[in-house]
């Protein structure tokens, strides 16, 4: 185990069979889901060759829990246009799911909250271990706007993502050193804003450092297929290379 953890919260396409009955679109449309909101690849771009123990994963696609949203719709933004903790409007718009309260708590008490516990448990060992944990929220996103985007401005080729003092200035600064020096065109909460902390943490405990870094994936795949193109050695190369100047970072 390292002070660096990498979270990968979105790049699982596993839908678990007893979930598929709350969806009210086609096998086709939601396969068309999968694929425009599905992180692809992050796991082999970001994590390829990191211990076990220094890598969280959703268990589940984001289209059953979204596990980096509020768990209240109340205080999730996203929640307005149906994109919450459990999404009920598809990309465009239109009716994904209807989840009575019942089977909301209940899908969020099967994948979202282990998912927190993870989280959590790895946040306090780390800091029982060396005082500090160092969060890598790793994340991709396509080209064609998202209605839950804060910017719809031309997007960066690196978006970071900033979470108040849970970012400090010295990993703001390396981070857009890193990506700049290697011919990036790099934005700050844009076109997605803040990072993943764990509740018991959040603007509790500032040794919980996180960043998020989104790639945008016409870098490295194609979006109308979702496989890799020639870009994608590249772009796990950097993102191997920029792990390595977290875990320096972490430890410094």
């Amino acid at each position: 185990m390292t002070p660096l953890l990498t979270h990968l919260p979105h790049d699982s396409t596993v839908i678990p069979p007893e979930a598929l009955p709350d969806f009210l679109i086609s096998a086709d449309e939601l396969r068309h889901e999968l694929l425009r909101l599905t992180d692809w690849h992050t796991a082999a771009m970001y994590a390829e060759g990191a211990a076990a123990d220094d890598v969280l994963r959703a268990e589940v696609s984001r289209l059953v829990v979204d596990v980096e949203r509020f768990p209240e719709d109340r205080d999730e933004p996203c929640a307005a246009v149906g994109l919450g903790a459990t999404y009920v409007r598809t990309c465009e718009g239109r009716p994904l799911r209807a989840l009575s309260p019942e089977r909301r708590a209940e899908l969020l008490a099967r994948y979202y909250w282990p998912h927190h516990r993870r989280l959590e448990a790895a946040a306090e060992s780390r800091l029982a271990r060396f005082g500090r944990c160092v969060i890598l929220d790793a994340h991709s996103f396509p080209t064609g706007v998202l209605p839950t985007q804060v910017d719809f401005s031309a997007p960066p080729e690196i978006g970071l993502g900033t979470e108040g003092r849970h970012t400090p200035p010295a990993l703001r600064a390396l981070a857009e050193g890193f990506f700049r020096s290697r011919g990036f065109v790099v934005g700050f909460d844009v076109p997605f804003r803040g990072a993943m902390v764990p509740t018991r943490y959040y603007h509790q405990d500032f040794r919980v450092e996180s960043l998020m870094v989104e790639v945008r994936r016409d870098l490295y795949m194609d979006e109308s297929t979702g496989a890799r193109h020639g870009g994608f050695t590249r772009v796990q190369a950097v993102l191997a290379d920029f792990r390595s100047e977290l875990a320096r970072y972490a430890v410094t």
